[in-house]
């Protein structure tokens, strides 16, 4: 079986306490990039995981410019920006742990829920 390659987007405490499941079984899961505005949070991850700086991104609209370069992404961006940031990334393909609340409205929800449908994407709540 090859390992689940995914990027964090929104490095905080939540997406780093998911990620640390690709430590405990590398097999399964491998961390491959990270978007977050703090650059002391890109490097720590890079360092942590063993990416190159050249998947270190400042947002998610910078990493879905690149296209799809891993099988999912950990998104564990602020409760108001869970949609802002999934929607392009949902537009690239891939699939997707969403921090919960998946939309802080009623409207939001729905622009989540057709981006995935219409890109065929997965969105996983947690």
């Amino acid at each position: 079986m090859t390992a689940v390659t995914a990027i964090i987007v929104g490095a905080g405490h939540r997406a780093q306490v998911y990620a640390e499941y690709a430590q405990t079984a590398p097999d399964q899961l491998k961390i491959v990039g990270v978007a977050d505005p703090d650059v002391k949070r890109r490097q720590q991850l890079a360092e942590r995981f063993g990416f190159s700086d050249e998947m270190c991104f400042e947002n998610a609209e910078e990493l879905a410019a690149r296209g799809r370069l891993a099988d999912v992404i950990i998104n564990g961006t602020m409760d108001q920006d869970h949609v802002a940031t999934a929607i392009p990334l949902l537009a690239v393909g891939y699939d997707m742990l969403l921090e919960k609340p998946m939309a802080i409205d009623e409207e939001e929800m729905f622009r989540l829920y057709e981006a995935a449908c219409r890109n065929e994407s997965k969105v996983m709540i947690c």
